[in-house]
């Protein structure tokens, strides 16, 4: 994947050119890392902390203003749709001009109802939608902190969240309704959750509130939760991991069923996460596949959503079993290029409108590659010095994406989920750990 990525220069070189001021923006952001590795080295007092609180706004404020005047696409302009529409009385219902039809469980409803509970609030622009980002993306780089604390190095967990908050696709996510932190989030929380190994339904309900939740925020990141305790198997014993999970699935079916309920009024059918796997299917098996979205067959248009499933999945079926070798070579196309390219922030701006200054994609394209090739090459080159614990977190992230990731719609935003476990991993190159401490809990 590093390879891949590597050999990918040239091309992006080629598609958003080269400028002289991204050399600049490289150097400020390893300065900004920098400094909040300097400052974080020990336990920081308040001063510190507001400095580095006060950077980290303005800098956030700086890539908010890319957004000022211009309208998203895509997913966060539907995500933004959908709140507006949740407000507006029509529940959770989209017309996808695509598809030529409303569609009413296209979405998984978690983040478009926090957003239109935000936006009663706060309203939908972009200061608001910022505000929103910034407190999503500060959850995630606390439980990041708390899970490099929880296995043994405070200031590997501190150094990772701060690495967190100002990563490059974090920061062209910043002023976007989007779901990838909140996701984080939740996936940071299960981790968290088969670590801790609480005792009884305690124990069920931290596993399983995150568990329902991810399955209603992107439930094709939903078998994580059952991933981290097979991983773990070996330090839980398969009796008490069997039991937690039980007891977690129980408290997870609980999450899910209102939106059953809402689901089976609605088609009068069990739809139990969404309407879109067999259109992912599609989008990530086709003769023009790359794993990125692309417009689905004029031929569907107008069929309804739950036929329409149905019928785009036969085509993609269809496709595979007659093409095979094809298939084989798309798939792992597709998690190469996910796993070793990181552009989709930039093409995120680049595709809002009125059209994005390419100069600034120029600027900004080697700062997001840059960054994530060296977390790759670091996180790799130091797997033998970090706790065998993270190695197994980050082994069932691997897991998720050959299992159940790689068939479908991939792209990169769908390997983010991997990043804060990387990232941690990164920051415990930069000081030697102490021994892990994992307190053994039944």
């Amino acid at each position: 994947m590093l390879l891949y990525g590597l050999t990918a220069l040239p091309d992006f070189s080629a598609r958003w050119g080269m400028s002289f001021t991204s050399v600049g923006v490289i150097a400020g952001w390893i300065a900004l890392a920098a400094t909040g590795f300097h400052l974080l080295r020990h336990r920081p007092s308040v001063g510190p902390i507001l400095a580095l609180a006060a950077i980290l706004v303005v800098v956030r404020i700086a890539f908010a203003l890319f957004a000022v005047g211009r309208t998203s696409t895509g997913d966060p302009n539907s995500y933004l749709n959908l709140a507006k529409g949740l407000l507006a009385g029509r529940g959770l219902a989209l017309y996808e001009p695509f598809f030529g039809s409303v569609w009413y469980a296209l979405f998984p409803p978690l983040y478009p109802v926090m957003l239109a509970g935000w936006g009663a609030v706060a309203g939908f622009a972009t200061p608001s939608v910022l505000a929103l980002g910034t407190l999503i993306d500060g959850g995630a780089a606390w439980l990041l902190f708390v899970l490099g604390r929880r296995l043994g190095n405070t200031v590997a967990g501190r150094r990772a969240a701060w690495l967190y908050l100002i990563w490059p696709s974090i920061l062209f996510s910043a002023p976007l309704a989007q779901k990838e932190s909140l996701c984080a989030v939740l996936i940071l929380a299960l981790a968290l959750a088969w670590i801790d190994r609480r005792r009884g339904w305690r124990g069920a309900v931290a596993l399983g509130v995150p568990a329902g939740l991810l399955a209603l925020a992107q439930p094709g990141q939903a078998p994580l939760a059952a991933l981290f305790g097979v991983v773990l198997v070996r330090r839980i014993g398969l009796v008490p991991m069997m039991v937690a999970g039980l007891r977690g699935g129980l408290v997870a079916l609980l999450v899910l069923l209102p939106w059953w309920v809402r689901n089976g009024i609605v088609f009068h059918a069990f739809v139990p996460l969404t309407t879109a796997s067999g259109a992912s299917l599609w989008i990530g098996n086709n003769p023009d596949a790359t794993g990125n979205w692309e417009p689905p067959p004029v031929a569907l248009k107008g069929v309804p959503e739950l036929a329409y499933g149905k019928r785009i999945a036969a085509i993609a079926i269809a496709w595979i079993e007659a093409h095979p070798a094809a298939f084989i070579r798309l798939t792992i196309t597709k998690l190469l290029r996910a796993c070793g390219i990181a552009e989709f922030g930039v093409n995120r701006l680049v595709a809002m409108g009125p059209p994005f200054p390419r100069v600034l994609a120029a600027a900004l394209w080697p700062l997001a590659q840059g960054t994530h090739l060296a977390m790759l090459a670091l996180a790799a080159l130091r797997l033998g010095r970090i706790p065998f614990t993270l190695v197994l977190l980050i082994a069932a992230c691997g897991l998720q994406l050959l299992l159940f990731s790689m068939w479908f719609e991939f792209g990169e935003r769908h390997r983010e989920f991997a990043t804060p476990f990387l990232l941690l991993a990164l920051c415990w190159s930069f000081a030697t750990p102490p021994v892990e401490k994992l307190a053994s809990k039944p």
